[in-house]
Formats: structure tokens, sequence, C-alpha cells
């Protein structure tokens, strides 16, 4: 499963900052963050930012502040 499979199964409202997503994932035992581009794969159609997704995989999507 990819970034933009999971995009597409959870949407994504007006709201949300997709650049400054994160994926939280699980290394030897340690948790560890990376920045994700979503509004970049989705605006864009930059396929740079579509990341495979692992089991235990935690996305962070933040609001948007205006």
């Amino acid at each position: 499963m990819t970034l933009l499979d999971v995009i597409i199964q959870i949407g994504l409202d007006q709201y949300a900052d997709g650049n400054r997503a994160s994926v939280i994932r699980n290394i030897n035992g340690e948790l560890k963050p990376y920045a994700v581009r979503i509004n970049d794969l989705i605006d864009d159609a930059d396929l740079t930012a579509n990341v495979l997704m692992m089991p235990g995989d935690i996305l962070i999507i933040p609001d948007a502040y205006f």
C-alpha cells in the first residue's frame, strides 16, 4: 500500500495541510517521523512523494493555518 492508496481510502478535507504531514514508523523499536508531501503528490502529480506505507505506520495530517 502506498501513501496515495491511504489518501484515497481516508480522503482529505480542505483544512488539511498535506505538505506538513508525517509518517511515524517503528524502526528497530524506535519511532521515527518522516515528512511526506501529500499536496505535491495530489496537486502536482509528483510521484516521488508517493512513499510505500508499512504495517504499523501512523499517518499524521495537521490542520492548515489561515
